[in-house]
């Protein structure tokens, strides 16, 4: 006979993978943080009913799947762009089963906590917490939408205290305490959130202001499957020389292109490197490139930074490198194929690193999805003034998943009080400013350009002050 503390759940299975794929959807683009409240409420109500520890266990995994599943069933598009649409299925499953055991695993426990409602639920609330951090940083990471993503941008304010982290675990805590029905620890979780939403609406009044460097980025939208065949080399080219040396209202100092708008590695290639340049009329353009080393053979996804003779002054190297897209994980075993150009592994970079030109506000770069790592997009000990982000993102396709991006960097601007510029081969392009409103922005798959001034910077936040105590 089931204890009288253990509740009869109404809900079955159907029921559960439909609340799960609602929680989805409390990420952008929809931005709806009600859904994953009401989500989590129906779940552990759910879960509390179950007497089987299989059971609890399959039960909890399948909710899982369908709720990042509905955030994540663009990774699957990727295999569709780089026309191997056989294993799609792969794809859509794969990515869901990774990131679906974390919970599974860390929430488990709880069930030996279920005939104390109020116990079951905070222990629950643990393990969803301690497993965004585990997935954040085991097995390359993947802290993509955690709980706190779900807030509009003046609770996302409160990141510079705690990081996305932080709100992530007051996020949770929130939608755990409507299940426990707390009245006091309700008032004070939800008082917190309300005083940080007023808070950062205050914030937000603040004026934009900016630097006296004014930018151009560079939006070609080319298409995935013609950006490495060399049929499209001219007119590809042409797209970025056309977009970059068209007239401006004010004069370009920095120029930028997004990751890999070139696909010759500049550094053997003085003639073609001379030749880009020379679309500048001044100042310097930067673009990502491939770069090779030699003995022993080595390939790295690259930024560089280039005059408008064609000399490379800077050169960064991407250091947190896309599993299956850039490099085979135990390749040996391993029969899926790369999805990026070329059948050498990319080598991974050292590491964060503050880029010094003569003339350019010193700024960190990160390739793509490096802009996703909470604390881990600046040298500690050489602070930048801005954050440039390039990224191609072609192979999101027409999807959830540049919207995703897009909210992810914000936040990283927020933490760190930088500025953040984002050069999307497709979009979306956009200029963010330390507070992480989004200033212009070019929309998905526009091919055009924006010049804007970089906005400044603002102090060293506390959330970074924190990071570097721990990392010293």
């Amino acid at each position: 006979m089931m204890n009288k503390t253990l509740k009869y759940s109404p809900i079955n299975l159907k029921m559960l993978i439909f609340f799960a794929i609602i929680g989805g959807i409390a990420f952008s683009p929809f931005n709806q943080p009600v859904a994953l409240f009401f989500s989590v409420y129906m779940l552990l109500t759910y879960l509390q009913a179950q007497v089987n520890f299989y059971h609890f266990f399959k039960r909890t995994f399948i909710f899982f799947f369908f709720f990042f599943l509905a955030q994540l069933y663009w990774v699957a598009w990727a295999f569709k762009v780089y026309g191997i649409p056989e294993i799609v299925p792969i794809g859509l499953i794969g990515m869901p089963i990774i990131i679906g055991i974390f919970p599974t695993i860390f929430i488990t426990p709880s069930f030996f906590f279920r005939k104390n409602p109020t116990a079951f639920a905070w222990v629950f609330c643990l393990g969803w917490c301690t497993s965004e951090i585990a997935r954040s940083f085991l097995f390359t990471g993947f802290p993509w939408n955690l709980n706190g993503y779900v807030w509009d941008l003046p609770l996302l304010q409160s990141t510079r205290f705690f990081g996305i982290f932080g709100l992530s675990f007051l996020t949770t805590a929130a939608a755990t305490v409507l299940y426990t029905k707390q009245k006091w620890l309700g008032i004070c979780i939800f008082g917190a959130l309300l005083g940080l939403w007023i808070e950062g609406n205050q914030r937000l009044k603040s004026p934009q202001k900016h630097t006296d460097i004014c930018l151009r980025l560079v939006q070609p939208s080319i298409d995935q499957q013609e950006k490495w065949d060399i049929n499209f080399f001219e007119k590809n080219l042409s797209i970025l020389e056309v977009l970059t040396s068209a007239k401006a209202e004010k004069p370009i100092q920095i120029t930028i292109w997004p990751e890999a708008a070139v696909i010759i590695p500049l550094d053997a290639h003085a003639d073609f490197s001379v030749h880009i340049g020379s679309f500048i009329e001044h100042g310097y353009l930067i673009t990502g490139a491939p770069r090779r080393e030699h003995n022993p053979e080595k390939a790295f996804s690259s930024l560089q930074v280039l005059d408008q003779s064609g000399v490379i002054h800077a050169t960064f190297d991407k250091f947190h490198l896309v599993p299956f897209g850039e490099y085979i994980p135990l390749s040996s075993l391993n029969p899926l194929p790369k999805l990026t150009s070329g059948k050498l592994d990319y080598s991974p970079g050292s590491g964060p690193k503050t880029i010094h030109v003569k003339g350019v506000p010193p700024f960190s770069p990160l390739i793509c999805y490096e802009a996703i790592f909470s604390g881990a997009v600046i040298a500690p000990v050489d602070r930048p003034q801005w954050l440039l982000n390039i990224t191609n993102d072609a192979w999101y396709g027409i999807t959830s998943g540049p919207y995703q991006h897009l909210k992810i960097v914000q936040v990283r601007a927020i933490e760190e009080g930088l500025p953040l510029i984002r050069v999307a081969n497709n979009g979306i392009s956009a200029v963010i400013d330390a507070y992480g409103r989004i200033i212009h922005q070019l929309e998905l798959n526009k091919i055009g350009f924006i010049d804007a001034y970089l906005p400044t910077c603002l102090p060293q936040t506390p959330y970074r002050n924190f990071i570097n105590c721990l990392t010293n």
